[in-house]
């Protein structure tokens, strides 16, 4: 096989301007960002030793709701569907990488017939004498093709490079919903135990009420209180008995919420009838607030989004150049036909061609400028989900602050109720102080733990959102 002086001059050129550094003489780079990170937070406890948030979960040291976001992670729809879309990313990074290598294939054909070009055999003779045999006609044909476009300018490794962006954004996508989920497990299941404890603390309130009501049955009986006494307590009886199918409702579609996030029908919620174990632990540290925003899926996908976006911008503008391409048949055939000489060989056929846009009326700059638009709509979005991120960060650490002052106030106070009503007892005892007296500072007491519950679900609820601003929740080995 040979080639014509020109045609190899031509290939030569090509294959030396393909194996030189793809470069682009159009200077494009990454807008900046427009924010300043913080040197710190100002809200986080001072501490000298960041904090492992992988598997934040373990450091409240309850078995059940440790196997409960096990069982979510395990079996989460959303989490199927994360895992689906990592494999699609990764399958269009392959095909974007395809593009920087020739493209080969194979062709064969055979041919055959019993037409006699230079003497027919009659149809009626040939149906006279079936053994009369029609001069053979056959031939084959086999090649090798293959087809080129060298990137001369980079335009298809900055596709590659893109793809393999869209690949990692994906797999932060799955990073974020095994946070998510890890955190939604968790705050539906001390959001449960906080509305059994206000239950429990409800039903003893409607106890003490109706002790105090028959008391006050006897007073009026014996003409000592007046009929408007007894109204109020019932009046308080029937506002209590009331609150407890709400509660019960919302501890229902908390559980519900359980069974979902792990895969199953609300029917199979989880059973929460044994004493809860867990502790809030301390609020967890970091370090910096660069640490946050480098473990952060959201963040993190923005920040692949982004990448994407340049080098799509990166392609877009080598569309203004010359594209060349290389072609090449090779193959090898034979020809026969009945009483003439056949014919065979091999040999192939080579072609290099080149492109240049001259006028497409505008629609590469276009294209151009509308990529360049895209660049910075992903960098603000970029921009917008940091000062979200850092926004987060701090009003989970002032919430859990706050949650922490609010139960050192509390607790004071049931401490100071609960000797109020000893003391109430002994003063009934000693007959300076009515049941009246004992069962109300007993009331005050229950509706004092009652507040305490609450502020101890809030406290546990914004432990849960800190870990969740943190970034934790997930593992930085590579999703499957």
């Amino acid at each position: 096989m040979s080639f014509s002086a020109p045609t190899a001059r031509l290939l030569l050129t090509t294959l030396l301007c393909s194996g030189a550094v793809a470069c682009s003489p159009f200077k494009t780079e990454m807008p900046p960002s427009q924010i300043t990170l913080p040197a710190q937070f100002t809200a986080a406890p001072a501490s000298t030793e960041a904090t492992d948030l992988t598997t934040w979960w373990t450091a409240w040291q309850d078995p059940l709701l440790t196997r409960l976001i096990q069982q979510a992670l395990a079996a989460n729809p959303e989490i199927r569907v994360a895992q689906a879309r990592v494999q699609e990313s990764r399958a269009y990074t392959t095909m974007a990488k395809s593009a920087l290598y020739p493209t080969l294939g194979a062709t064969a054909g055979m041919m055959g017939g019993g037409m006699d070009w230079r003497h027919p055999v009659p149809p009626l003779l040939k149906m006279a004498e079936p053994n009369i045999q029609d001069p053979a006609t056959d031939g084959h044909l086999a090649g090798i093709t293959m087809a080129w476009e060298p990137d001369i300018w980079g335009g298809n490794r900055a596709r590659a490079r893109g793809a393999k962006q869209m690949a990692l954004a994906s797999e932060d996508v799955l990073h974020g919903t095994h946070m998510a989920i890890a955190a939604d497990v968790a705050a539906n299941y001390v959001t449960a135990r906080g509305l059994q404890q206000r239950i429990a603390l409800l039903d003893q309130s409607v106890r003490t009420l109706q002790s105090l009501l028959h008391y006050a049955s006897a007073r009026f009986d014996a003409g000592q209180t007046t009929q408007a006494d007894l109204e109020t307590i019932l009046g308080q009886i029937a506002a209590a008995q009331a609150q407890r199918p709400l509660l019960v409702a919302a501890l229902d579609a908390c559980r519900h919420r359980l069974a979902i996030l792990s895969g199953l029908p609300p029917e199979q919620a989880p059973d929460l009838s044994a004493p809860a174990q867990y502790r809030v632990p301390a609020p967890p540290v970091t370090e910096l607030p660069s640490t946050v925003l480098e473990r952060r899926p959201d963040v993190r996908l923005e920040k692949h989004l982004l990448d994407a976006s340049l080098q799509r911008l990166i392609s877009t503008k080598t569309d203004l150049l010359p594209r060349f391409g290389l072609e090449f048949f090779g193959g090898d055939g034979r020809l026969r036909f009945d009483g003439i000489p056949g014919v065979s060989g091999s040999g192939g056929l080579m072609a290099v061609n080149a492109y240049l846009p001259l006028f497409n009326a505008g629609r590469i700059q276009a294209k151009i400028h509308a990529s360049d638009a895209q660049l910075h709509q992903a960098l603000a979005t970029y921009d917008q989900t940091v000062l979200t991120a850092l926004a987060e960060v701090e009003d989970a650490y002032e919430n859990r602050s706050s949650a922490d002052q609010s139960i050192t106030s509390l607790t004071a106070e049931v401490s100071a109720l609960s000797q109020a009503a000893t003391q109430a007892r002994g003063l009934y005892e000693g007959g300076r102080f009515t049941m009246q007296d004992v069962l109300t500072t007993r009331i005050k007491k229950i509706a004092a733990q009652d507040d305490l519950a609450t502020a101890q679900t809030r406290q546990a609820l914004a432990t849960v959102q800190l870990a969740r601003a943190l970034g934790g929740g997930w593992s930085n080995q590579p999703p499957s």
